[in-house]
């Protein structure tokens, strides 16, 4: 269980509480009641709330005083800023992984100078297989410039 100081604030444990006050005698195991006495309460933190990253955030929220100490997050709308990278950021994150699932890509990006001419060599031979080979290089790039930007 986690406790905080009910006048600074701060966490605590009830191993520090002990050792704050060498000359009392303390129970093996503290009940609420007896850390309550020396200005502790348990500590608890709920649960995150459910949240839309790209649109929204969690901020600490205004925790609750009483016989326990709740720490609560609220959720709040991002600015325009921060939504914009969000977004970005989600979109990087989504080409990534289907760049790197693309089998095509990845024996391009790992394939030596002579097996890509080989390949080329073998797999090439009109208008249409052209098109897919260029699809696959340009989807190569991409790979190569989001690491290099």
């Amino acid at each position: 269980m986690s406790y905080v100081n009910t006048v600074t604030g701060l966490p605590t444990t009830f191993r520090e509480v002990r050792l704050a006050n060498p000359g009392v005698s303390f129970p093996s195991v503290a009940t609420n009641e007896l850390l309550a006495a020396w200005n502790v309460a348990p500590l608890v933190v709920q649960a995150d709330p459910t949240f839309n990253p790209l649109t929204e955030k969690l901020v600490p929220g205004a925790p609750v005083f009483g016989t326990e100490w709740t720490i609560t997050k609220v959720v709040v709308a991002l600015s325009a800023e921060e939504a914009a990278a969000a977004v970005k950021t989600q979109n990087d994150k989504d080409d990534e992984a289907t760049l790197k699932s693309d089998g095509q890509v990845l024996a391009l990006l790992l394939a030596r100078p002579t097996q890509i001419n080989n390949y080329i060599d073998a797999n090439v031979s009109n208008l249409a297989e052209a098109k897919d080979v260029l699809k696959i290089l340009a989807r190569a790039v991409a790979v190569l410039a989001k690491e290099t930007l």
